[in-house]
């Protein structure tokens, strides 16, 4: 199963129309906040199921601030991160990924694109096609699932 993974769009349809070019073979869309309002945005204008969580800068937004998934035979956790304070360590987001049994974690909030296995979790945070930071590129991700397995590849934006 091929999923395209967001986060930190902040609005920028442009950024977000570019990312979308690039997950054609994609099933699903997950979106780990900043900005929720986008997810929806593309749930309407594609055929894609699109399943998102709200971030820091969602201010009066519903949504649900994670969300725990079956998908392609494996556990994943979505979350924005900040409530994890993932900024310093990603130590709080490893201890709650463990505690729910999650076999992959997408998260975003530092606008750094990021793939890292610990603890037998893959950790995923797709960076930002908006404003990315310390260097970074514009980017966005693609995670694939299969019973046996997990891996991710970072896309930069052209």
């Amino acid at each position: 199963m091929l999923i395209g993974v967001l986060s930190d769009t902040h609005g920028d349809l442009k950024k977000l129309e570019q990312c979308l070019g690039l997950m054609k073979n994609a099933e699903y869309i997950l979106h780990a906040g900043d900005f929720y309002e986008d997810a929806q945005k593309i749930a309407r204008a594609m055929s894609l199921k699109v399943i998102a969580v709200t971030g820091n800068c969602d201010y009066m937004v519903r949504g649900p601030s994670e969300e725990m998934l079956a998908l392609g035979g494996q556990q994943v956790y979505l979350t924005h991160g900040h409530l994890y304070r993932v900024k310093q360590d990603l130590s709080l987001l490893v201890e709650r990924s463990r505690a729910l049994g999650a076999d992959v974690t997408v998260f975003g909030h530092t606008h750094c694109p990021l793939i890292l296995r610990r603890d037998g979790i893959l950790f995923l945070n797709p960076g930002s096609p908006h404003s990315p930071r310390h260097g970074h590129e514009p980017s966005c991700a693609l995670l694939e699932l299969t019973r046996t397995g997990s891996r991710a590849k970072i896309i930069l934006l052209p």
